[in-house]
């Protein structure tokens, strides 16, 4: 699956206690932790969800990739998580209000920005009039 189109299949979609407030101050609830791993155990996306946080470089708080973070540090780590799948591809900025911005949010699998979408189309525009212009 390309893009971000996983997120919605992940087993954890829909499960309240991923989003719940509780999950910020789960670190004194060692149950609802432990739970929330469960889930996670058997994922076949947590790599990718480590990818998509980006946890430690976002300082983040909560479970992702089967991992229980705060502040971008590991507290605990679900049954079978392996340490390959940590690694945190940092994508490069895009270059918004350009064709090449379009196309990189296309390869992310994200609807583009507002400046991007306009940029390819004028783009689009161009290389429709040029192929206009040639074969008259």
């Amino acid at each position: 699956m390309s893009g971000n189109g996983w997120v919605a299949t992940a087993p954890c979609v829909g499960d309240a206690r991923f989003t719940s407030d509780e999950t910020a101050d789960a670190a004194t609830t060692e149950p609802l932790v432990l739970s929330l791993l469960s889930v996670c155990q058997n994922c076949p996306f947590r790599a990718r969800c480590v990818e998509l946080v980006l946890p430690k470089t976002s300082l983040f708080d909560g479970v992702c990739g089967g991992r229980f973070w705060r502040d971008g540090q590991i507290l605990v780590t679900c049954e079978g998580a392996g340490h390959g799948e940590l690694r945190e591809r940092v994508r490069r900025p895009i270059s918004h209000g350009t064709e090449a911005g379009a196309r990189a949010h296309n390869r992310r699998g994200e609807r583009a920005c507002s400046l991007c979408r306009e940029a390819g189309r004028l783009a689009q525009q161009a290389r429709r009039a040029r192929k206009r212009a040639s074969t008259t």
